[in-house]
């Protein structure tokens, strides 16, 4: 990433969302995650980060780009390891892992969070656009109009949370 880019690109976040799940042809949710990033190269392992040290508890996940490999807390939900892959995934995909300012990263923040970094702006970017792209969530509540969001939720593997953002998001 260019340090002097002071904005978020989300432009090129949304772009390599939509660029990765058309090259795997995936055309309806669920997407998972791990499957995408193993196709992009990236090795999955999952670890409970508070046997290492109690205060690494609140770490979702990271890459270590020396090995291509993306560590995730195994404690965490099934849609927060799916939304953590995708969101490391975006890191990769972006470049982000080579920044000084990625390794400082590590804890959660919410996804409603205003004044997160740019890098963390452009990776839930990403993830949002991997997990819910606006097409699949359009045909979804074409065919479902009277869906709740629970149930977006279990259709897409992801949290209400996430799919509330993704409705006020794109105003369906």
């Amino acid at each position: 990433m260019d340090s002097v880019e002071n904005k978020a690109n989300y432009a090129k976040a949304k772009e390599l969302a939509t660029s990765l799940l058309s090259k795997v042809l995936l055309k309806e949710p669920p997407v998972i995650a791990q499957e995408l990033a193993e196709f992009c190269g990236l090795r999955v392992v999952y670890l409970n980060f508070a046997t290492i040290k109690p205060e690494y508890a609140g770490i979702s996940g990271f890459i270590n780009p020396n090995t291509n490999t993306l560590y995730i807390n195994s404690v965490e939900s099934s849609v927060r390891k799916n939304f953590t892959i995708a969101h490391e995934l975006g890191h990769y995909l972006l470049g982000h892992t080579t920044s000084p300012e990625y390794g400082n990263l590590l804890y959660r923040r919410p996804l409603e969070e205003q004044d997160d970094p740019i890098i963390e702006q452009e990776a839930n970017c990403f993830a949002a656009n991997l997990l819910v792209p606006e097409t699949f969530l359009k045909n979804i509540l074409k065919k479902y109009p009277f869906a709740t969001n629970r149930e977006l939720s279990d259709i897409f593997g992801v949290s209400e949370t996430m799919i509330r953002f993704r409705r006020n998001f794109l105003g369906v």
